[in-house]
């Protein structure tokens, strides 16, 4: 374990991975929403495949976040929330996920009660990291 952690802090892992999750559930709303306007089946296909990724590699992110934790971020409030929202979004995603896989299962575009769902959802990942920004930028 030990390893995987110095592994991770010297790549900067998580703040890499970050960028996937930050891009991926976005857009997959984004074109979610097109898809759904439009009535254009190959957009409603990609928003699901964004999706799919993002619960791939969402978890993998928020574990490497936990295994970057730098003692200077312990009593640190913003990075507190920044840490448990994180793992909350990270779990919270399979049940976006299996949400929106309903949709791709019956070959359906998304509900508006999805697309709320997933706009809130994106609203609280832009919150949560604002936060690690926050810390990890703030002395520069």
């Amino acid at each position: 374990m030990e390893l995987l952690k110095h592994f991770i802090n010297v790549t900067k892992l998580h703040p890499i991975l970050v960028n996937f999750t930050a891009a991926l559930i976005p857009f997959s709303i984004f074109t979610d929403c097109v898809a759904k306007y439009k009535n254009a089946v190959n957009l409603r296909d990609f928003g699901w495949w964004t999706l799919l990724c993002a619960a791939v590699v969402t978890p993998v992110t928020a574990a490497a976040g936990w295994l970057f934790w730098m003692k200077d971020d312990n009593g640190v409030a913003g990075m507190t929330i920044h840490k448990w929202l994180g793992t909350g979004i990270a779990v919270l995603l399979f049940g976006l996920f299996y949400f929106r896989h309903r949709f791709y299962r019956q070959q359906k575009f998304v509900s508006s009660l999805y697309i709320i769902v997933a706009i809130l959802f994106v609203l609280a990942l832009i919150y949560q990291g604002h936060l690690g920004g926050i810390q990890t930028y703030s002395g520069m």
